[in-house]
C-alpha cells in the first residue's frame, strides 16, 4: 500500500504589516494561550446539532470572520470571568486583516458581531461616545456566562468527576493571531487547524493522526470537501504534514493522516 501526499497550490499571500503590528498590540491583553472547549468543535453523536464552530460556518456569508472573531474574543479573555471588550470594529477588522478595515471591514465585523449576538455567543451593549461593548458567553452558544474551561473544571471537579469531562479544553498559542496564521486561513482551514487540535488533545505529541471523511461527518459535521481543502490549506502552509490510506483494502473511503500540528509550529 502506498501513501499519496497532499500537495495544495493556494496557501494565501502573507499577512500585512498592519494586521501583524495589531496582532502584537493585542497581544499585550491576550492570554499566552487562548483556552476553548472541546464542545465548540465537535459533537458528542452523529444526532445532536452541529457543534457551534460549523453553525458559525454555515451562518450565511461571512462565517469565516464570525469564527476569527469570536476566537479572537476568547484570546481577550485573561481572566476566569468574561471581560467586556470595548475595541473599535476597525480595530478588530485590521486584527483579522479585512479589506478596507475602516469602512468595508468594519461593516463585516458589526455583521459578525451581530450575528453572534443573535445566536448567544456573545452580548454586544451600545455606549455612547464609546465603541460597543462586548461580553463572551459559553461556547456552546447556550448563552451560559463564560467561565475559562481550566477554571470551571477545576470549581467542578470537586462536587462531580464530570466537571473535567464537560470543560476539556485545547489551548491556541498566542503565535497563532501573532504570526498571522489566523488572518491567512479559509474557513475550511481554520475549522481542520481546530479538529487537529482536539485530536491531538492536551497530551501535544507529534504522533500521526487518523480519521476518515465518516470521522470528519460525525464528530465534526464537516462535508468532505471542507475537510480535503482544510487540510491541504494547512499542508500547504507547512502547518501539517498528509498522507492518505484506505481502511481496508476493498474500501473506497480512505482516511487522512496529519501530523506536525500548528500548536508546535506556531510557538
Amino acid at each position: 500500500m502506498q501513501a499519496e501526499k497532499i500537495v495544495a497550490a493556494y496557501w494565501p499571500t502573507a499577512p500585512s504589516n498592519n494586521a501583524l503590528k495589531a496582532a502584537e498590540s493585542a497581544g499585550r491583553y491576550g492570554r499566552r494561550r487562548a483556552q476553548l472547549r472541546y464542545s465548540f468543535v465537535e459533537r458528542a453523536t452523529p444526532d445532536d446539532l452541529a457543534p457551534p464552530m460549523t453553525r458559525m460556518l454555515r451562518g450565511g456569508r461571512g462565517g469565516h470572520v464570525r469564527l476569527k472573531l469570536y476566537l479572537s474574543y476568547l484570546w481577550m479573555q485573561r481572566e476566569d470571568a468574561a471581560q467586556g471588550l470595548t475595541f473599535t470594529a476597525r480595530a478588530w477588522a485590521t486584527l483579522l486583516d479585512l479589506p478596507d478595515p475602516s469602512k468595508a471591514g468594519a461593516r463585516r465585523i458589526n455583521d459578525a458581531q451581530n450575528w453572534l449576538a443573535e445566536h448567544r455567543f456573545i452580548t454586544v451593549e451600545a455606549q455612547p461616545g464609546r465603541p460597543n461593548q462586548v461580553v463572551v458567553l459559553n461556547e456552546t452558544g447556550s448563552g451560559d456566562p463564560y467561565i475559562a474551561p481550566g477554571a470551571a473544571a477545576k470549581k467542578e471537579a470537586a462536587a462531580s468527576e464530570l466537571g473535567a469531562v464537560t470543560h476539556r479544553y485545547v489551548q491556541i498559542p498566542q503565535a497563532f493571531w501573532t504570526n498571522g496564521h489566523l488572518t491567512l486561513l479559509s474557513g475550511a482551514g481554520l475549522a481542520m487547524f481546530l479538529v487537529l487540535l482536539c485530536q491531538r488533545g492536551p497530551a501535544n505529541d507529534e504522533s500521526a493522526l487518523w480519521f476518515s471523511p465518516k470521522e470528519a461527518k460525525n464528530r465534526y459535521d464537516l462535508s468532505e470537501d471542507t475537510r480535503g481543502k482544510g487540510l491541504r490549506e494547512l499542508a500547504d502552509a507547512g502547518l501539517v504534514t498528509t498522507k492518505r490510506r484506505a481502511i481496508n483494502p476493498t474500501d473506497f473511503e480512505g482516511s487522512t493522516c496529519a501530523t506536525s500540528t500548528t500548536s508546535s509550529s506556531t510557538g
